[in-house]
């Protein structure tokens, strides 16, 4: 009875071991390219790369035996082209070193938040795990390759140039959709703004903006997850240093959106992502398979509804809530000043005093973002801009970024009669402070000067 009951399994145990033998001779084909130019590193960090990256992210895949028995090749394979389109270290040479650097910076933080390399890779390939000390030397090492952002003339000449087509009507009317589907947005520019961020590694300075729908969440601290229908906008720039050092929104290079749909971007863990470089604005970002990019870009922050950015609550609630009820109350007496009075005011520009740890953004009313945008000589009766600064702090979200952090002050000019009439409040209680004539009439031209972001 026992051995009919085995000699019934034996059949289709046959058939499956036949099967599994047949398909070992179907299998992809991984070749090792040619290297053509490979990073150049200290040992120590070279090593640490080569052991849990290059298996993946370069043209010397090293596999194990067991990688290469079917089915599972096919996903190995898979995975591998996946990774080498993504990073590939033996082609270096192709890149920019500000793309460089956005690479390993970026694997630097996939790796701090355990994302890269995957826990599923790992366990099989526990000697590709990355340790405590492993990330410390990797930090220590892309410290020293944060390129200095040093006066050039030639970029200033070159923000110049573009602001000026800008002004003159260099962006089309007409922008092409993303191949993906999503339709360009205007009127990012018009949106309240959620935060800034100077990224030292790529030389470039960021704006973010968000809709109505991303700040009534961001007041509402409803943003983990993001409501459906919250849009995100991220204004990117050259960083372009001043000759007192002070870094400021240069070129502009990009803007890209973020959409929240949990239904309609399942696939991309509900976000919708769509990008333009160019003032011209006449190709969207590659193709549609770049939300990939950006879906491996944005995985460490899985616990964080997949967005870097720490929202800043600029409303007149939030800012009030931080001061004494003293300084409170006398705030909110203040005649006629929209200190406080922050919905609706749109972000001019941003920049960054590196040497004292400060984060600057300018806003403006209505009339004073449409003069500064215009490119304007002087500000009309009735424009009002607000300096807003802030101490600088580490992004917790991406190695060597710098974000706003404590409020320092708020500097205010209001543009009515024959002299703009200036007012400044310092310190956490934004205590209001007195400047004699002089010293105002400095900051109200410093701050009047200021050239408003592109933002096409």
């Amino acid at each position: 009875m026992n051995l009919l009951r085995h000699k019934k399994w034996v059949v289709p145990f046959g058939i499956c071991a036949l099967a599994f033998g047949g398909l070992q001779f179907f299998r992809p084909t991984l070749e090792n390219p040619p290297v053509t130019g490979d990073l150049s590193a200290p040992e120590p960090v070279k090593e640490i790369l080569q052991k849990a990256c290059y298996d993946c992210h370069s043209n010397e895949t090293r596999l194990k035996w067991f990688d290469h028995i079917s089915p599972g090749i096919w996903l190995v394979a898979s995975d591998v082209r996946g990774a080498r389109a993504a990073m590939n270290f033996s082609n270096w040479d192709k890149l920019s070193k500000d793309q460089r650097n956005g690479k390993l910076f970026e694997s630097l933080n996939q790796a701090t938040f355990g994302t890269m390399p995957p826990a599923q890779y790992t366990a099989l390939h526990p000697s590709a795990k990355l340790t405590e000390h492993d990330i410390a030397v990797l930090k220590e090492y892309l410290a020293t390759q944060v390129p200095k952002t040093e006066p050039t003339p030639q970029r200033a000449a070159a923000a110049d140039t573009q602001f000026a087509a800008w002004t003159h009507g260099a962006a089309p009317n007409d922008v092409q959709p993303s191949p993906n589907g999503i339709d360009y947005m205007a009127d990012y520019k018009n949106w309240e703004t959620i935060s800034s961020t100077d990224r030292p590694d790529t030389a470039t300075m960021k704006i973010i903006t968000g809709n109505d729908v991303a700040i009534k969440a961001v007041r509402e601290h409803k943003t983990n997850p993001w409501p459906d229908g919250a849009i995100l906008a991220k204004v990117q720039y050259e960083a372009a240093a001043d000759a007192n050092g002070t870094v400021h929104n240069g070129v502009f290079k990009q803007v890209g959106f973020m959409i929240k749909d949990s239904k309609k971007y399942e696939k991309t863990q509900g976000w919708g992502y769509a990008k333009w470089n160019g003032t011209k604005l006449e190709q969207p970002y590659k193709d549609a398979s770049f939300a990939t990019e950006c879906v491996n870009c944005h995985a460490p922050m899985h616990d964080s509804d997949f967005v870097f950015t720490n929202a800043v609550d600029f409303s007149a609630t939030a800012m009030k809530a931080a001061l004494s009820s003293d300084t409170r109350n006398t705030v909110a007496s203040l005649p006629q000043t929209p200190l406080f009075d922050t919905h609706g005011w749109k972000v001019i520009t941003s920049f960054t005093d590196r040497s004292h740890g400060t984060t600057y953004m300018l806003f403006g009313n209505d009339s004073a973002a449409q003069a500064a945008r215009a490119g304007q000589s002087a500000y009309p009766q009735g424009a009002v801009l607000s300096l807003v600064a802030w101490k600088s702090q580490e992004d917790a979200n991406w190695f060597g970024a710098t974000v706003p952090a404590a409020l320092e002050s708020v500097e205010q000019v209001t543009f009515s009669g024959e002299h703009p009439k200036y007012d400044r409040y310092d310190g956490p209680a934004l205590k209001q402070a007195t400047a004699d004539p002089a010293a105002a009439d400095e900051r109200v031209a410093y701050i009047a000067r200021q050239r408003a972001s592109i933002m096409p």
